[in-house]
């Protein structure tokens, strides 16, 4: 088989002198700009699909038809996928696979994130907060690391919370969307929480968001230095 880069860098020639509307096809001003990047993608897995196996290709989709109906088939498999993720699927699939992929097989070569940590790594490093991967940091932080560090392996409500948040931080990495931003709370999480503990940690967050708003520095020793320069008092450091 040859080199990735060459096969996949072959794909890209044929794309560009290949016609930019198949038969069949609407044309760019007739889909949303959502579907263009879906038809792109299904170019290029079909582009790179010609090159690593050019006989089968030749063999499964050598007539019109039967590659036009294919495409369709894949766009309705990867139209979830972000461009970042098609070109993860595409990478492994020169690299690994003798035979070409089905499209479920190739959407799971697009969302295998190899160094992504296990559910229960990734709960055990949320009560740590001690962190392997940004997604398991995310999800803390979705979750309350506050509630976390005073959480325990046993505490069943809690761990759903993490799990689900986890779950949904996961999928946008398998799906190459940004792995930051809002995540909706589930129905219930603050009610299966004690009333004190969730008042405690509203009345920390207010305190932190207050702290922020005055400037005031957060580490003991830039605090002293604000106070010492206020008070216009110098202190030289001797060796």
């Amino acid at each position: 088989m040859k080199p990735v880069d060459e096969l996949l860098q072959a794909a890209r020639v044929t794309l560009t002198t290949s016609s930019p509307t198949p038969i069949g096809e609407p044309v760019a001003e007739n889909v949303t700009p959502l579907e263009q990047q879906v038809r792109r993608a299904v170019r290029r897995v079909f582009a790179t699909l010609k090159t690593a196996f050019p006989a089968w290709y030749e063999k499964h989709y050598g007539d019109a038809r039967a590659e036009q109906l294919a495409r369709r088939v894949w766009m309705t498999g990867i139209q979830d996928l972000s461009d970042e993720a098609v070109n993860r699927g595409l990478q492994r699939m020169v690299l690994e696979c003798k035979f070409p992929p089905s499209p479920s097989d190739f959407m799971d070569l697009c969302k295998r994130v190899d160094d992504l940590p296990s559910e229960a790594q990734a709960w055990d490093e949320a009560l740590r907060g001690s962190y392997s991967h940004k997604a398991v940091k995310i999800a803390a932080e979705a979750t309350s690391t506050f509630d976390l560090r005073a959480g325990t392996h046993n505490d069943k409500a809690l761990k759903q919370r993490f799990e689900r948040n986890y779950a949904i931080v996961m999928r946008r990495a398998q799906t190459g969307q940004p792995l930051e931003g809002r995540i909706a709370k589930g129905i219930g999480s603050d009610s299966m929480r004690p009333r004190e503990q969730v008042q405690l940690e509203h009345s920390r967050k207010e305190a932190e968001a207050l702290v922020i708003a005055q400037g005031i520095p957060a580490n003991p020793q830039s605090a002293r230095a604000m106070l010492l320069a206020k008070l216009n008092i110098r202190r030289d450091d001797h060796v």
